[in-house]
Parts: C-alpha cells; structure tokens; sequence
C-alpha cells in the first residue's frame, strides 16, 4: 500500500543509480523537479551525458558501492543488475532514506506517479506499481479536462490570502470558497482584480457569465 504524499524538492539532494534509457528517465523527471543529482555508473547515455556536461548533475563513472547512499535524501535505482538493486534497496531502507527501484514496487519505499504539470497544478496517478503504463493514460485523460485549471489555481491564491485577511470566520470561507470555484467553471479567468478588497473580488465573482 502507497500513500501519495508529494516532496518539496528544490535542491533534494538525490543519487541516481544506473546510466541507462530507464535511468535517463529518472533523471529527466527529477531535474524537472529542482532536485539536486548525482549520477553513480560505469557508463551513462547520450541525454545523461548532455546533463553532465551542462554541469546540471555531478556523474561518478564506477560501480555502486556500499556507503553511497549516505547524505542522500532520495534513493533512486535503476540497473539491470538484480543484485546491485537489492543491495541498494537494503542499505536506503536501513539509513531511512526513502528509495525507488525502478520495475520494483517490493522493494521501493516510494514510487513515481505519471505527473502533469500546469503552473502551480500538479496532477499524479498511480497505479501502486501495478500497471504503470496505465497510469500515463490516466494521467492524461485527466490532463485534458485539467487544461488552463493552472491560471485558476493561481487566481485563487491570491483570493485565499484576502479571505484569510477579512474572513473569520470558517463557514463563511468555506462559502466564498465555494463561490469562487463555481465561477472557475466558466472559462478562463478575466478581468481579475488587482484590488487586495473583498469586496471587489466579491463583485467580480458574482457577474453571470464569461467576460
């Protein structure tokens, strides 16, 4: 069983095992996360190598090796090797360090969702290591009607920091809430207050239609 929990990962400290397509992947996806990476393996492909040589991730040209999880935050393994991904299975689990093994759900302590990404909107799904394909077509199934939700999410910041400031109530921020996601369902945002008053942004939720 896995929870979904999301990290912040600017500047993660995380080490990468393996220099492979699959390993490629990984390193993609936590680059684009604002993690900070190393890569451990005697040979590395041509997208890590790119990586390396733009001084994006720091890259050991060797074989894993007992003691090089330490100081790490995020363990992610992904060779071919079954004995190399058990061994680093083990010594992650024993210093605490949470651990993905790529096409290994037993022996991972966390697992990556299919994501997408709107600004701040952060759409994952996962299917507990079952059926990953899947969740890459689930995740874009959602994506589609997810689409420009992002430009909502950051409107409605900065409506949840004036509630905050004038509402003390909580049912009556639950309410004005609910008021404001009933008008994100109209299109995209227009005509935004740049006013921090209640009482304009109250007046823009309640016109009827779309500007």
């Amino acid at each position: 069983m896995f929870v979904p929990l999301y990290f912040k990962t600017d500047l993660l400290p995380c080490l990468v095992i393996g220099g492979g397509n699959v390993a490629a992947h990984k390193v993609e996806m936590l680059l684009a996360a604002g993690c900070s990476l190393t890569v451990i393996s005697p040979e590395i492909n041509a997208q890590i190598r790119h990586a390396v040589d733009g001084g994006l991730i720091q890259w050991h040209s060797r074989k894993y090796a007992n003691g090089d999880c330490a100081g790490f935050q995020l363990i992610v393994a992904a060779t071919p090797d079954e004995e190399t991904n058990r061994a680093v299975s083990s010594e992650a689990r024993s210093r605490g360090i949470p651990v993905n093994v790529v096409d290994r759900p037993e022996l991972c302590t966390v697992i990556f969702g299919a994501v997408w990404r709107d600004g701040p909107l952060t759409i994952s799904v996962s299917t507990g290591g079952e059926a990953p394909f899947m969740a890459g077509a689930i995740r874009d199934h959602f994506s589609e009607l997810a689409c420009g939700m992002g430009e909502w999410v950051e409107v409605a910041g900065r409506f949840r920091d004036i509630v905050r400031g004038e509402v003390r109530d909580s049912a009556e921020r639950e309410r004005l809430y609910r008021l404001f996601i009933g008008r994100s369902r109209g299109g995209p945002p227009k005509s935004i207050p740049q006013s921090r008053e209640l009482g304009e942004w109250l007046r823009w939720l309640n016109r009827s239609g779309v500007e």
